[in-house]
């Protein structure tokens, strides 16, 4: 048994042909980072690792309203002002659909959370890789130890991702949404 928490992020792609950012964060904020791609090389990492909390950035439900397309916790980001893309896109269903199948399998033996990257990074005051990796990174850089030097956006998001979860085990959270259908878990705002 070790006494240190580990804390895995996700960026999870919608297809296994896409690459995923995966992210180790331990107590004192090193990160490790990788691209992965298949779910099999996903969850044999898990499994690995054996973390204390896998924050993903994928919608793990579907609205309780079959209706409907925003779930209350996509509700709850739209009254914050903050921008997501609705999970009845065509490319947010595939992504949902491979969330919630590997929540299912994580969650058997691991707490899993779902986030929002680009949510946590607009609380936090970081800059979104859209205004630019290396803004990202330096943002980042704030709240953990980046070693590697060639690093992509799916990676950056999964730090984000990772440190969403530290932050949850650290009671440091906010968490939006109806737990009859899903919770996400934000950083708490400064």
């Amino acid at each position: 048994m070790r006494d240190y928490l580990l804390c895995v992020g996700i960026d999870l792609a919608g297809v296994e042909k896409r690459p995923t950012g995966f992210c180790v964060l331990d107590e004192k904020f090193n990160v490790e980072t990788k691209i992965l791609y298949t779910d099999k090389e996903i969850i044999t990492e898990i499994y690995r690792i054996k973390p204390d909390i896998v924050a993903i950035d994928a919608p793990l439900a579907r609205p309780k309203k079959r209706s409907g397309s925003l779930r209350k916790c996509d509700e709850e980001l739209k009254k914050m002002g903050i921008k997501f893309f609705p999970i009845n896109l065509p490319t947010m269903k595939k992504l949902t659909e491979r969330g919630i199948r590997l929540r299912k399998i994580i969650e058997k033996k691991f707490k899993v959370i779902e986030t929002y990257p680009g949510a946590a990074q607009d609380i936090l005051g970081i800059p979104r890789k859209q205004k630019g990796i290396e803004k990202l990174r330096n943002g980042l850089k704030k709240f953990v130890k980046i070693k590697k030097r060639k690093i992509s956006n799916h990676e950056l998001d999964a730090i984000t991702c990772a440190l969403v979860g530290k932050m949850y085990l650290d009671n440091n959270c906010i968490i939006l949404g109806d737990p009859k259908e899903i919770l996400m878990v934000l950083p708490k705002i400064p």
